[in-house]
């Protein structure tokens, strides 16, 4: 009687210094023993032949019985009480490599940080040239659930992320997870992290109180620091205006919103179908973000913001498109207005106030210029999955 043929499951890369259990499928008479057979896939050559007593489904390869940098065959039958035996099974391609240097070059363990902000780089290394494929880097609680973590990265020269917002006399756990172009498995394990500093404050608010019966004046402020970055060095910053061009501007720390909050932005000369606003919903899981878009001859500013069943836009008509005369010069009125023409490029070099407001739930939208405080009128809104 012929026993069913195994069916060997993929087989990572793994370690040959370490003992490695090859599993495989099979349906049938109790199998009581299994015989493998592994050859040299550059030489053809068989270098391991063994049968192992053993009612799982596995065949264990014992820790230095093959070489790192190798490639090889292995092929499976199984044999049941009663002497029966089953054809081998189809042969499967695995690789073997020394396990991988996959490491925090500039975090250890247990250490204290003294910023609210933990920049983290990871350094892979593998002796016999095993590419790197993939990664994760994850941060966590003091009781190991999972706080935030990067995009999975893919460039091993940019094995980098930032985490913000990290909580003072707070214990986290950074850990990194990936593997290799053949699936060999990446993890750095768990590294404890002690957050530890001394919090600075700015926007400062003085308080200024005379104390004539001691001849003195009290001073005191309430200072709050609220942390930010910029992508890169591609800004100006002058007269209180900042312009940024290919570059974007993170406010990450700092201050929180409550349940009902307005948000003020004052800019110009923006960008169409671009971001220039983007929140995040109070629970920080949903992004919320304000764009000028042009519809038909008019331009508007759109709100996406995101509901239950979807998102929902509210829209806002900007000014139309400017007129010019012959030499180029803007035309404006009585009150230093551009005058607008619809069929030219939104162009506006006037500071406009976009409020975005969130109570009970929904978000609002006013657009007005800022020396006037004109609002514009609500356009319409439409809900879109």
């Amino acid at each position: 009687m012929t026993l069913n043929t195994p069916l060997i499951k993929k087989i990572p890369a793994f370690d040959p210094s370490e003992n490695y259990s090859v599993e495989f499928s099979y349906e049938g008479n109790q199998a009581v023993k299994n015989r493998a057979i592994i050859i040299d896939n550059e030489t053809y050559q068989t270098v391991y032949d063994n049968e192992q007593e053993r009612m799982r489904l596995d065949h264990v390869i014992v820790a230095n019985t093959l070489e790192a940098g190798k490639v090889y065959q292995i092929r499976i039958k199984v044999y049941d009480n009663f002497g029966n035996e089953s054809d081998f099974s189809s042969p499967v391609l695995f690789y073997c490599y020394t396990t991988p240097s996959f490491s925090f070059i500039n975090i250890t363990d247990d250490m204290i940080h003294r910023t609210s902000v933990l920049p983290v780089t990871l350094s892979y290394s593998q002796p016999e040239g095993e590419t790197f494929n993939e990664c994760q880097i994850s941060l966590y609680t003091y009781d190991y659930v999972l706080s935030s973590s990067s995009p999975v990265l893919y460039d091993v020269s940019e094995l980098t992320h930032t985490f913000y917002g990290l909580q003072n006399e707070n214990v986290y756990y950074i850990r990194a997870t990936g593997r290799t172009t053949h699936d060999m498995s990446l993890d750095t394990g768990y590294i404890k992290i002690n957050i530890q500093y001394v919090m600075k404050y700015s926007n400062v608010i003085f308080r200024v109180l005379n104390l004539p019966e001691i001849g003195s004046i009290s001073m005191s402020s309430n200072i709050i620091d609220i942390e930010y970055k910029l992508e890169n060095e591609n800004y100006t910053l002058k007269d209180g205006e900042l312009v940024i061009y290919d570059n974007s501007l993170t406010y990450y720390d700092g201050f929180s919103a409550p349940s009902e909050y307005t948000v003020y932005c004052k800019a110009r000369k923006l960008i169409p179908n671009s971001r220039f606003l983007e929140l995040k919903t109070p629970d920080g899981s949903k992004s919320v973000w304000l764009e000028i878009n042009k519809i038909g001859t008019l331009y508007y500013c759109v709100l996406n913001a995101p509901y239950a069943l979807g998102t929902y836009n509210i829209f806002k008509e900007l000014p139309k498109a400017v007129l010019v005369d012959a030499e180029g010069n803007l035309l404006v009125d009585n009150t230093d207005h551009a005058l607008m023409l619809v069929n030219l490029d939104y162009v506006d070099g006037y500071t406009t106030v976009f409020e975005v407001k969130f109570k009970n739930g929904y978000f609002g939208l006013q657009v007005y210029y800022e020396e006037d405080g004109t609002v514009e009128e609500v356009v319409g809104a439409e809900e879109g999955g």
